[in-house]
């Protein structure tokens, strides 16, 4: 699966939520936000390394696609919908199966255009060294991220539940279940009595 099928699946996703369900993606993902600014802000020695060692190193020759998945892609796009256009265009220059820089660095070279609380997961839980006092905030990170997916994975059955509630309180109003079909060969005349049968 491609960055660029990725991108377009995300914003269809996006596209097809109600405006309640749109609402409870965006709590989720201030969720997944605030877990990040938490991990960032005890990650102090660890991203100091990063910063001044291998200088963004982990974002040059890579294989892009390996690192961005689908979910990190519609927790940016739901959180920061201004950079789709810049986002739909810097992924059209993705050559699959190739490594290369991260197509997503201001310029070519940095820094990144995502904010640092706005990331995908991958980049926001790896360091170079140094993580082993913030494996609690990172595990955080990547559990609110699971939720992000799974409120997906249940949309669907939701729905299904909330479609068969409306059913039950409204007494099944509305719903309409068709009778069996008439035999092969019988016609159905005059109200309903079927020819050659003899009526009163």
């Amino acid at each position: 699966m491609s960055l660029r099928y990725k991108f377009k699946k995300a914003r269809k996703l996006l596209a097809a939520l109600t405006p309640e369900e749109h609402a409870e993606l965006t709590r989720i993902c201030e969720t997944v936000r605030q877990s990040q600014e938490t991990l960032l802000a005890n990650a102090g020695t660890a991203m100091q390394q990063c910063l001044h060692n291998c200088e963004g190193l982990c974002c040059r020759n890579a294989r892009v696609d390996d690192i961005i998945g689908l979910w990190d892609l519609v927790y940016i796009l739901a959180l920061r919908p201004d950079l789709t256009a810049d986002m739909a265009a810097r992924v059209e220059r993705e050559a699959p199966f190739y490594s290369a820089d991260c197509m997503f660095l201001e310029g070519d070279t940095g820094p990144c255009i995502f904010t640092p609380s706005i990331r995908p997961e991958v980049c926001i839980t790896t360091f170079c060294s140094g993580d082993g006092t913030i494996q609690k905030e990172i595990r955080r990170v990547k559990r609110q991220f699971f939720k992000l997916s799974w409120f997906f994975y249940w949309r669907k059955p939701r729905a299904a539940f909330r479609m068969l509630g409306r059913l039950s309180k409204n007494g099944g109003s509305g719903a309409t279940f068709p009778g069996p079909a008439p035999s092969k060969g019988t016609r159905v005349v005059n109200h309903g009595h079927t020819r050659g049968e003899k009526h009163d």
